[in-house]
């Protein structure tokens, strides 16, 4: 015990591989303040007041050592670490080494909880805190991923774009490519029109694109973007079927004509009107029982109908100037009609369209039927078990044809029967040229006169006269006439030269007729008196 040379070294005996540090200034004090109390020689017993404490001090040294001793694990002697007692410095790298070695060597242990003055209250509000705690980590937890989602969709969208509507937005724009074509090949829209319908279609477009294509739509902005997408490509695809039907009756029912005008927005020209008297397709020649000159002048807006009574006399051109009833000019072609009206009233025909029952019966069936104002009450000879009334009538085609057939129901008989005709087709015209007739019946009109109409208006012509319609939107002013004739009988060319009822030549009723043709033409006003009777309004 007269120095620490052995407890050190016995401490090192554990550990070889560690580096003993070398001794520094304080290392003496360290042992001398480490090193036990040595007991004095006393001089002199108690009695002469010595001290023994250094004595009784080094006395319970020993009993601890040797209590620490009997309950230490290893079997040889370990002298007690120098930090234990109370007066080593915590800071000294001895006692610092000692209690790094009694941490090694200890068992380990689960944490010993400090004790509390109300442990089952401190356990219950740690609990509740612990679950509070808990709750608001989690609650932070999801508020942060859906804000970091949030930020990612919009970053880089809200969703990948579905192949439905990748597949509708190209069907989309090709149905809208295909029924622009079509309405530009067309051309029956005018400027001002066209450009407001494709400014609008091209708007809703860059709408459904948007709306359908980018990502970070909304569920409603796709949502009704796709139905009116839906809702467009039905349009176009009707719209491009009415604009191709058009184009292909037109196509099939024109003729070639020499005798078209420049312009038929701008010049004014005749056509007349022929109804065989067949039933069936336009191909069949028959009586030509209907027969109209109608006159039209665009600038001034004025319609002008000279019908002409289908036994009346005439000479046919083509036919070395033969004489025969107007009607039986249908047994040779509508050429040899237009030839024998054109020298009756020397004027020029530029156009005509035909027709026969079956055209007037489905065209009229297709638009609606007709309104007629009836002079007379009467029970038609093709259609007795109808009765017309005096006044307003709607028609069908077939009560409509059986009324401009009709004439042994009146004493003026034919005359009668002409002034008929021409009220069914004011009524036609009136009904045909009302836009939302034509758009809601346009297909079914196409599909029932494909077979039973023939015209030498060209198709470009006919498509020219509908965009004037749209364009200007004219109020046609509609006026009637009618030749007159007498009786009599005589050989008729298709007769082989027997003799057969013929209406005569009234050449007053030829020269008013040729009169009024003329003042249409030259742009002259008409008028109709209260009788009925038209003429050129005076000054003009």
């Amino acid at each position: 015990m007269a120095n620490n040379d052995w407890d050190l070294d016995d401490l090192l005996d554990f550990h070889f591989d560690r580096e003993v540090p070398e001794r520094n200034k304080n290392q003496n004090s360290i042992e001398k303040t480490a090193e036990p109390p040595k007991a004095a020689k006393p001089a002199s017993g108690r009695g002469l007041g010595d001290d023994f404490g250094a004595y009784d001090d080094l006395k319970k040294y020993e009993e601890l050592r040797r209590e620490s001793k009997k309950s230490s694990a290893p079997s040889f002697d370990v002298p007690e670490p120098l930090s234990n007692h109370k007066w080593i410095d915590d800071n000294d790298i001895f006692a610092q080494y000692d209690k790094s070695y009694a941490a090694s060597q200890a068992p380990r242990r689960a944490p010993v909880e400090e004790p509390d003055d109300h442990p089952h209250l401190h356990g219950a509000k740690e609990i509740e805190a612990i679950k509070q705690a808990s709750q608001e980590a989690y609650d932070r937890y999801r508020s942060n991923y859906t804000k970091k989602k949030k930020k990612e969709k919009k970053r880089t969208g809200r969703g990948r774009v579905s192949g439905f509507h990748r597949v509708l937005t190209t069907i989309y724009l090709i149905a809208f490519a295909v029924f622009a074509a079509a309405m530009i090949y067309m051309d029956v829209l005018p400027l001002g029109m066209a450009a407001a319908l494709f400014g609008v279609l091209i708007l809703l477009s860059l709408v459904i694109l948007i709306q359908t294509r980018k990502r970070s739509i909304k569920k409603w902005g796709k949502v009704l973007a796709t139905m009116a997408a839906m809702v467009l490509i039905v349009f176009y695809g009707v719209g491009t079927a009415y604009a191709l039907g058009t184009l292909s009756f037109l196509n099939d029912t024109s003729v070639k004509n020499e005798k078209a005008v420049a312009d038929i927005r701008r010049d004014p020209f005749n056509f007349i009107i022929t109804g065989i008297d067949v039933d069936g397709k336009i191909d069949e020649e028959g009586r030509s029982d209907v027969n109209m000159v109608v006159t039209v002048n665009p600038k001034t807006n004025q319609i002008l109908m000279t019908s002409i009574p289908r036994d009346y006399e005439i000479y046919m051109p083509d036919h070395d100037n033969a004489m025969d009833k107007l009607t039986h000019t249908g047994f040779y072609g509508v050429q040899s009609t237009i030839g024998a009206e054109e020298q009756l009233f020397d004027t020029t025909v530029n156009y005509y369209v035909k027709v026969n029952f079956t055209t007037v019966e489905r065209f009229i069936d297709a638009v609606g039927g007709v309104d007629v104002v009836s002079e007379y009450e009467f029970t038609p000879v093709k259609l007795k078990e109808w009765t017309v009334k005096e006044g307003l009538n709607h028609m069908n085609g077939k009560q409509a044809l059986a009324f401009a057939r009709e004439r042994k129901a009146f004493l003026t008989g034919d005359n009668q029967r002409i002034k008929n005709q021409q009220l069914v087709f004011e009524a036609l015209i009136k009904k045909a040229t009302s836009s939302r007739t034509m758009i809601m019946s346009y297909n079914k009109v196409l599909s029932n006169l494909r077979d039973y109409f023939e015209m030498s208006f060209s198709s470009r012509e006919s498509r020219r006269l509908v965009k004037y319609q749209l364009a200007k939107n004219p109020d046609w002013k509609i006026f009637k006439n009618t030749v007159v004739g007498g009786d009599g009988s005589m050989p008729t060319y298709s007769t082989g030269g027997a003799y057969a009822y013929v209406m005569t030549q009234d050449a007053e009723s030829i020269e008013n007729a040729k009169t009024l043709m003329n003042a249409v033409l030259e742009g002259k006003e008409l008028q109709t008196d209260e009788e009925g009777v038209v003429t050129v309004v005076s000054g003009e």
